[in-house]
């Protein structure tokens, strides 16, 4: 059963308790259910913004996730729900680069967590709190205050091992976010060390090809392709993707992102003409989930137009010079209308990409 199937009973389960006697008791019941009527609206909207946020849209998930928070404030006050709500908009900030305000939020839902009762048996409220520190060191590192952040993944680390044990996907999940930070860091043997022990804690909790294995193995690709690893990272990368694309479906936001990944690995190898097909297949993903106009698109497109550069830039230097004059014209007029047509500017092919769920980040 769902949080929001145990709330609304809850609710109802007041209500039903409650004998109609009188004026008052009228008044005490119809006020029972507006209360239950506006739980339900704002434990639906949260439920929204959740599948806004997952499906790459953080803009509209910090909309609903705001109007479910004031409802849960209004209603109901600083519980676990409220908290829920509060984790919910300070992903989508943190997802849209508002890390100032995503900090305030994920600090707020810490001090609540905080003052509950010290109860280690109320495993919601500790996942809640794993949560929350995680999101707060992620905002931190990017706040560029990288020593605090490491420390505290460490102590939600050492929480989640006291908590839950560490075999299970909780602690495997803080060893990720910590291989990730060790990569953006430069830490890079740190970073495949942790990355690999969080892997193999998720393979032996649900199996090689269960859904959560998947970011953990697209930071894995990442990571050998910010190290120039780009043949060892292939298989990786695919593996993400097929893992994906069996829980997500083909055209989601982060099957495109690991198909970004699996190109950019292919040219890293000199493999311009697979790496171009799967750019071109990532273009038409965000293209039919987000529109033409999505930032994603243009910065795929970019890439593609590295590849056409490169792909260029090899023939010509296997070509005799006498050659040479008219290829440059003709290469010179298909970039041109290539980059046009996206209305995008082309970047130099050096920079290593990082991407991070279904955003593609240079």
């Amino acid at each position: 059963m769902s949080s929001t199937d145990v709330k609304c009973e809850e609710l109802a389960d007041t209500m039903d308790g409650q004998v109609a006697v009188g004026p008052a008791r009228l008044e005490s019941n119809e006020s029972g259910r507006r209360r239950m009527e506006r739980t339900w609206e704002a434990l639906r909207l949260l439920e929204i913004a959740a599948g806004f946020r997952e499906n790459g849209w953080p803009d509209k998930a910090r909309r609903f996730a705001k109007r479910a928070l004031a409802i849960f404030e209004h209603e109901s006050g600083a519980d676990l729900d409220f908290v829920r709500a509060l984790l919910c908009l300070a992903g989508a900030r943190s997802d849209l680069a508002d890390y100032a305000r995503a900090e305030q939020e994920y600090g707020r839902a810490t001090d609540i967590l905080d003052r509950l009762p010290d109860d280690p048996n109320n495993f919601e409220a500790q996942r809640l709190r794993l949560q929350a520190t995680r999101g707060l060191a992620h905002v931190t590192r990017a706040l560029g205050r990288e020593a605090q952040a490491e420390a505290m993944l460490k102590h939600t680390l050492a929480l989640a091992g006291r908590t839950f044990g560490w075999k299970e996907a909780e602690v495997a999940s803080v060893l990720n976010d910590l291989g990730v930070h060790y990569r953006h860091t430069g830490k890079y043997e740190k970073a495949s060390r942790v990355h690999r022990l969080a892997l193999g804690i998720m393979e032996e909790a649900f199996g090689p090809d269960h859904a959560r294995t998947a970011p953990i193995l697209h930071d894995l690709a990442i990571l050998a392709l910010v190290r120039g690893q780009f043949a060892a990272g292939e298989p990786i990368a695919r593996r993400a993707v097929a893992i994906r694309e069996k829980a997500l479906g083909a055209d989601h936001p982060q099957v495109a992102a690991g198909v970004v990944a699996v190109a950019a690995l292919l040219e890293g190898q000199g493999r311009y003409e697979d790496a171009e097909m799967m750019y071109r297949r990532a273009i038409a993903m965000f293209g039919h989930w987000f529109g033409p106009d999505h930032p994603d698109v243009a910065i795929t497109v970019n890439h593609l137009l590295r590849v056409f550069h490169c792909e260029i830039e090899e023939r010509h230097a296997h070509m005799p010079e006498a050659k040479r004059a008219a290829h440059d014209y003709w290469a010179r007029d298909k970039i041109v209308e290539r980059r046009s047509s996206k209305r995008v500017k082309m970047q130099s092919p050096t920079p290593a990409l990082i991407f991070a769920g279904s955003r593609v980040i240079q």
